[in-house]
């Protein structure tokens, strides 16, 4: 029998089967998703928030607030609650992703040469964050009362709301994307 032949193809099954669960654990960097309505961007100089709730504002709903204004104080907007331009409103949802549990395949196969087999072991490789978001940011016309933009990003969260640090990522990530009014 050819046995050094089979611990070699065992072999090859295990490094193959180890270098799928790899590249499958592998996260990819989400892209933002723009859309934009019309060119009534240009007439939007001020903003405030659609709506202020009665209800006591959450973490969450601080620090995006925060980061959304920051950003776009940096691209040269100004807030105006009397009379603004455009009005922006956001969106949240998270939820939990199940962890990633190692797995184990075998395979037998036969061949001119005699049968043969192997195992595969897929060990999930670095930290996979159980808690992802979608975070969507609008912008409406404030004079016709129509969204004229909207942009949203995919993003894995360390916990059920984001922190400062991620607020402040994805907003400017998002935000990237709109139009700059700060002079050159």
């Amino acid at each position: 029998m050819n046995s050094s032949f089979d611990l070699n193809r065992a072999s090859i099954g295990m490094l193959l089967g180890i270098a799928l669960a790899i590249t499958g654990c592998a996260t990819s960097t989400s892209k933002v998703r723009v859309d934009k309505g019309d060119a009534a961007l240009t007439k939007c100089q001020s903003f405030d928030w659609l709506q202020e709730s009665k209800e006591p504002a959450s973490f969450a709903d601080q620090r995006v607030k925060a980061a959304t204004l920051a950003a776009l104080r940096d691209k040269g907007y100004t807030q105006s609650a009397d009379k603004p331009d455009c009005k922006i409103a956001y969106a949240l949802s998270s939820s939990v992703q199940p962890k990633s549990k190692p797995g184990v395949g075998v395979g037998v196969g036969g061949g001119s040469g005699g049968l043969g087999g192997g195992i595969g072991i897929s060990l999930p490789i670095g930290k996979k964050k159980e808690n992802a978001g979608t975070f969507t940011l609008d912008v409406i016309d404030a004079g016709r009362n129509a969204q004229i933009w909207s942009g949203s990003l995919d993003a894995e969260l360390s916990g059920p709301e984001p922190t400062e640090e991620e607020a402040a990522a994805i907003v400017k990530k998002i935000l990237a994307e709109f139009p700059d009014r700060s002079p050159g």
